[in-house]
């Protein structure tokens, strides 16, 4: 979508000038054929998704030496092809790669049998009386269907994907300030039991191992994991014991309850979900490293790991002048006492 914008809106750029003169030569982006052989795979794409984009952009029109007649939403009538499609083009005399400046000049006035076509002349008439000698200006469709001079992805994503109203009950424990965005990914597979463990890797192919490369005991399911595994515990209770205190567990289940649930402190809620899954990060990657023939490291050496993530992280956080966890590095220091 942003690549369509800078095409439509003209951007100052070499690549959009590339496009002009090699792709689109003479032609408007909206009418070129998509099934022109020139271009990439991404020109390919930007083709295929021309339909959801128009539903975004409008042309102000000024002096309508850049709005296409034809293809561009410059009126409340929308896109007059879409309107009046080809035969439309033979009723009103106006050449289909015309901008509104040259269908003001060669339109000659006539009252039609169809509506829209009236309707269409009546509009270009009135849009003429407001011409002034400025470019025309491209807009786009952003925050509360307000067109604006400018492009925000943000927006427009909100716009286009589906939006869940229904929060699920551990997006708080997934989801929060100052997580390392592929620890609380790796997480959020977790929750969701997408991460590739040994009970959902027989399901595609029965000869693979299922039993749980770190204990080599039990059935590797995420449960197991995620931390009944006894090499999992072992990791788990060094860190987390003082943190979680009465809370503290080794259930998957509970352990969720209690990550997504509401803590007294700040400073406490935030050590407990980032210790979370910085060790479901580190065991699933000690896990993958051992089932791909890696040389596999102890219980200790990950707990030297996992307490460094979690000083560095701290330690960044402060540096952000965030001040509300200044106590964080202090807490986590008491808690490996």
């Amino acid at each position: 979508m942003k690549l369509i914008w800078r095409i439509v809106s003209h951007a100052d750029s070499l690549w959009v000038r590339w496009i002009d003169k090699y792709l689109l030569k003479s032609n408007n982006f909206w009418s070129v054929r998509a099934t022109t052989n020139h271009g990439s795979w991404m020109w390919a794409k930007l083709l295929k998704y021309r339909a959801k984009a128009k539903e975004f952009c409008k042309v102000e029109v000024k002096n309508g030496n850049r709005a296409s007649f034809w293809y561009e939403t410059w009126s409340e009538l929308g896109c007059l092809m879409d309107a009046v499609g080809e035969r439309g083009v033979i009723d009103l005399g106006v050449r289909k790669n015309a901008t509104v400046a040259e269908a003001w000049s060669d339109l000659r006035r006539r009252r039609h049998r169809t509506v829209v076509l009236n309707q269409i002349e009546e509009t270009l008439l009135s849009q003429r009386h407001k011409r002034v000698e400025e470019a025309d200006t491209v807009l786009w469709k952003g925050k509360n269907n307000m067109y604006q001079t400018k492009f925000c992805t943000r927006d427009t994503w909100n716009q286009i994907r589906t939006i869940m109203l229904n929060k699920v009950s551990w997006h708080n424990g997934i989801w929060f300030p100052h997580a390392t965005p592929k620890f609380s990914f790796c997480s959020w597979l977790a929750v969701k039991n997408r991460l590739s463990t040994g009970d959902r890797l027989i399901q595609w192919n029965r000869r693979l191992q299922s039993t749980c490369v770190l204990c080599n005991n039990n059935l590797e399911t995420r449960d197991h994991l995620f931390f009944s595994c006894r090499f999992a515990t072992e990791v788990w209770e060094n860190l987390a014991k003082n943190i979680y205190k009465a809370k503290y567990s080794t259930n998957w289940s509970a352990l969720i309850v209690t990550v997504s649930g509401q803590w007294q402190d700040r400073v406490e809620s935030f050590v407990a979900r980032y210790l979370f899954q910085t060790a479901i990060h580190m065991i699933w990657r000690e896990r993958n490293g051992r089932r791909h023939g890696e040389p596999p490291n102890t219980g200790a050496r990950l707990i030297t790991w996992i307490d460094k993530q979690m000083r560095n992280q701290i330690t960044t956080i402060k540096s952000s002048g965030d001040a509300r966890f200044d106590e964080a590095l202090h807490f986590w220091f008491q808690s490996r006492s």
